[in-house]
């Protein structure tokens, strides 16, 4: 049998923290810093056994995908943690580490790649691509116990790898649970049509800069890789 706590992010956006718990094993799926905190603000680690002190029956921290809010907490943890993420997502960590040293990335015992599953104790845990502003971006089957888990983590269907999102929609793996992020929904909210993508976002800055004399500047993310790419494109065409 298996059974998920959410220490954090059930209430909030960001702050990502879930605990799974297989027989007396564990695992933690992600764990975030708060949006509200401040920059230098510390904050607790969830209340997790084998977080702050070794325990036999942890067997690690596996991060979806490399926002502050889902993996902003694992740059602090003791050597003695296992923690794994995409091997793109820590090299995009690594080298923001020089413009903001709170975006350091954190030690890794092993990546993640699709489809590609790690055996962590009791768990087996297969990443699937995501399309999401985050480069190497992963949603996860977590399977233990006579279970299976699947945790979306931060997923979207209007950005450059689209495909993957419908793909999923398309063939989803079989699960008893799923955990779905809900960054943009609100308690009675209405139902949103279709937003602009990505490939909208490209078609409007080509307007902009045919139309615009001297110079654009473009601000955006220098780890939102889909954002650079339409920007490359939009300039080139």
């Amino acid at each position: 049998m298996m059974e998920a706590t959410i220490h954090r992010g059930a209430h909030e956006i960001g702050g990502s923290c879930i605990e799974l718990d297989a027989d007396g094993e564990r695992l933690v799926l992600d764990l975030g810093r708060p949006l509200t905190a401040g920059w230098d603000e510390v904050v607790p680690l969830p209340d997790v056994a084998g977080l702050a002190e070794p325990d036999p029956s942890f067997h690690g921290v596996v991060l979806s995908h490399g926002h502050l809010d889902h993996y902003g907490l694992a740059t602090d943890l003791p050597p003695h943690v296992p923690v794994y993420l995409g091997e793109e997502a820590h090299r995009v960590l690594d080298a923001a580490a020089f413009f903001s040293p709170v975006s350091r990335p954190p030690r890794l015992a092993g990546h993640l790649r699709h489809g590609e599953t790690l055996s962590l104790g009791p768990f087996e845990v297969t990443p699937y691509l995501a399309d999401h502003s985050a480069f190497d971006a992963y949603s996860l089957l977590i399977e233990a116990g006579g279970r299976r888990l699947f945790y979306t983590g931060d997923i979207r269907g209007h950005g450059r790898k689209r495909r993957l999102f419908d793909e999923l929609c398309a063939a989803p793996p079989p699960a008893d649970v799923l955990l779905m992020e809900g960054t943009s929904i609100r308690a009675g909210d209405e139902l949103p049509g279709a937003g602009p993508s990505e490939q909208d976002v490209e078609d409007d800055l080509v307007g902009t800069l045919r139309t615009t004399d001297g110079m654009v500047a473009v601000l955006a993310s220098a780890q939102n890789i889909d954002r650079l790419v339409t920007t490359y494109r939009a300039a080139r065409r």
